[in-house]
């Protein structure tokens, strides 16, 4: 009798427990996929031009540390010293090949803006550098421009033409960490729909499900009424991961160039406030200067939106 009633006992504690874990993620997964109803599209733009992008790369003649004292400019050894007492990422960046001081570090400057950006505007409960295992800057010839993974990165710089290029590669390959690796959601069951090149990973409360579906049935499969010109990029057409990877690069480095077709075009204004509601509406650069590339062909998108400026 009394092993019957501890039986008894432990099956209402599982079914409880079951029970509040299924109604939690009925209701994540009410609140991160419920329709987004600010329209940051219609937001107006600032008049002055952002550079933050550029802002990188400046070797100034003093730069503050982390302590408040300032440090000589061409000292880039010690400035990228003191870059990384206040990040917890220059143990994860690898400099393949030689690299003068500068190099170093503003390579290093670049990688920590990009996530002091992240970091600081989306609301998750963890830093990013905790999904990044390691970030590999290479100087070797003849291999793919870039590589990224949920945790991993690769830049090839024999043929980045700029350090501009070289940020907006950082910043679609970030995202590709921050989108597979980063924002990662509650649910148990997952999304069968919509693998990560065949395998099933995906929550059903992830919220990039949302931005995938906006122009694909399926990983492998865009919709029927599917156009070019609902896309960030030709690049951006060869799988949902590439197509939020490129508009986040044009919502983050492009901004006004982004909401200007976004305005065209209802699903890009979907993806571009997608982004936005992700980091509310903040971004890194905008310059009213590119508007002079939209052409009278509204459908026309660029192929790759990291060489949009170059």
């Amino acid at each position: 009798m009394k092993k019957k009633a501890i039986t008894i006992i432990k099956f209402i504690i599982f079914t409880t427990i079951f029970y509040l874990l299924l109604v939690y993620n009925v209701f994540r997964i009410w609140e991160k996929l419920a329709p987004i109803t600010k329209d940051y599209v219609e937001i107006t733009t600032p008049t002055e031009n952002q550079n933050i992008e550029e802002s990188f790369y400046q070797t100034e003649t003093d730069e503050e540390d982390w302590t408040g004292h300032y440090i000589a400019g061409n000292n880039y050894d010690k400035l990228r010293e003191s870059l990384c007492k206040r990040i917890n990422i220059c143990d994860k960046i690898q400099f393949n090949g030689t690299y003068s001081p500068y190099e170093n570090y503003s390579y290093t400057r670049a990688i920590a803006g990009i996530v002091d950006f992240i970091d600081k505007y989306n609301t998750q409960d963890k830093a990013i550098d905790e999904s990044i295992k390691n970030i590999d800057i290479n100087k070797d010839t003849g291999k793919r421009r870039w590589y990224a993974t949920r945790d991993s990165i690769i830049l090839n710089l024999w043929s980045v033409w700029s350090k501009k290029e070289f940020a907006e590669l950082l910043s679609h390959e970030m995202w590709h960490i921050t989108d597979l690796g980063y924002l990662q959601w509650s649910a148990i069951t997952k999304n069968k729909v919509f693998t990560e090149f065949g395998k099933i990973v995906f929550a059903k409360d992830d919220i990039s499900l949302r931005f995938y579906s906006y122009s694909r049935d399926s990983e492998t499969i865009r919709k029927a009424d599917a156009k070019k010109k609902n896309f960030c990029s030709g690049y951006g057409m060869s799988d949902p991961f590439e197509d939020l990877a490129e508009c986040f690069n044009l919502y983050i480095n492009h901004n006004i160039f982004f909401k200007e077709i976004a305005k065209k075009d209802n699903i890009l204004k979907k993806k571009y406030n997608f982004i936005a509601s992700i980091f509310d509406g903040k971004y890194m650069s905008s310059n009213n200067k590119e508007l002079s590339l939209l052409t009278k062909n509204t459908t026309r998108r660029p192929r790759d939106t990291t060489k949009l400026s170059n």
